[in-house]
C-alpha cells in the first residue's frame, strides 16, 4: 500500500477506513501514514487502517426533476 500511495503523490483521491470515507490531495507518505490535503486543511491516515483508495471524480450536483436555477 505504502508504494501505491507513493506514486500516487499530487494526485486527489478518496480513501476509506473503518466508519468514514475522506477526499484529499496526497502530499506524502512517512512511516505509516499518509498525509492528505482538502481545502488548505491537512489530515493524517494511518495506512493500515485504509480499507480501500479510488481516484476522486468531480462529482457533479444534480436535481432529479428540477432545472437548475439561474
Amino acid at each position: 500500500m505504502r508504494n501505491f500511495l507513493e506514486a500516487r503523490i499530487g494526485s486527489e483521491i478518496d480513501v476509506q477506513c473503518p466508519g468514514t470515507m475522506i477526499s484529499g490531495r496526497i502530499v506524502k507518505v512517512e512511516g505509516n501514514v499518509l498525509f492528505l490535503e482538502k481545502d488548505e486543511t491537512a489530515c493524517y491516515i494511518n495506512i493500515d487502517q485504509i480499507i480501500a483508495v479510488w481516484d476522486s471524480k468531480e462529482k457533479k450536483v444534480s436535481y432529479p426533476g428540477f432545472a437548475p436555477g439561474k
